[in-house]
């Protein structure tokens, strides 16, 4: 004799998306466009520099590019390696296990991350 499945819950999209945003961790961040931005874990944040050459320089600290470098801008779009010389701005970046900068997440002037660990600051003058 077969049994008959209990009727389960079924939910809308939008009720669903509303329950996935009601749990999201304190590391995620809400972009203008209205989605969340969530960061892998060991993620760091701090004031970046990008310079001429192959290196990254966040808080004062210089950090060498790895091979696969992704640079995301503040409307999630990718920014070409050619382009970054100059960029200065708050970021949340990646290192892979060489010390390398593989992933690179653009931050707006007035936007801040709770729950990520800052990267090491050695500037002298200015506090980031």
């Amino acid at each position: 004799m077969r049994l008959a499945a209990p009727n389960l819950l079924r939910l809308s999209l939008a009720t669903a998306l509303a329950l996935g945003g009601a749990c999201l961790p304190a590391s995620a961040q809400t972009v203008p466009g209205g989605l969340a931005r969530v960061y892998p874990m060991g993620s760091m944040m701090g004031y970046a520099t990008f310079g001429a050459g192959p290196t990254l320089s966040v808080n004062c600290v210089s950090y060498p590019l790895g091979p696969g470098l992704r640079v995301e801008n503040t409307q999630q779009r990718v920014i070409l390696r050619g382009d970054l010389a100059g960029i200065k701005g708050p970021v949340v970046f990646q290192r892979d296990s060489m010390g390398n900068v593989f992933r690179v997440w653009m931050l707006g002037a007035n936007q801040t991350v709770s729950g990520l660990a800052a990267a090491p600051n050695r500037c002298l003058f200015r506090q980031f």
